[in-house]
C-alpha cells in the first residue's frame, strides 16, 4: 500500500492533558520538536503492532510437524521436480 502524501498533509490530533504531558516529558528527554517525537512515536509503534501481526504461530501439534517433516521430509511430487526442473533451465538461461 503506496500513500503519497505533501509537505501540507497535516494530522491534528486531540489529546488529553495527560498525554500531552507525557509526551511533552518524554520528547524532552529525547531533545526532539513535537513534530519529529509524534512521527518516531508513531513508526516505533506502527512497527511493532505489523510485527506482532505478520509473525507465523505454530501451537504445539504445529511445531511437532514441521520439524517431523525437517527430519523426514516427504519425497518429491511430480510436479516438485518439474517445477525444480524448470527452475534449473531459468538460472542456466541467465
Amino acid at each position: 500500500m503506496t500513500i503519497e502524501l505533501n509537505k501540507q498533509d497535516v494530522l491534528k490530533v486531540r489529546m488529553d492533558a495527560v498525554t500531552l504531558q507525557l509526551l511533552e516529558q518524554a520528547r524532552g528527554y529525547v531533545e526532539l520538536d513535537r513534530s519529529k517525537f509524534i512521527r518516531q512515536s508513531i513508526r516505533e509503534k506502527a512497527a511493532i503492532i505489523i510485527s506482532e501481526h505478520e509473525k507465523t504461530r505454530f501451537n504445539p501439534d504445529d511445531w511437532e510437524m514441521f520439524f517431523s517433516m525437517l527430519d523426514n521430509p516427504p519425497e518429491p511430487t511430480e510436479r516438485m521436480k518439474k517445477a525444480a526442473l524448470s527452475y534449473q533451465r531459468i538460472i542456466a538461461a541467465e
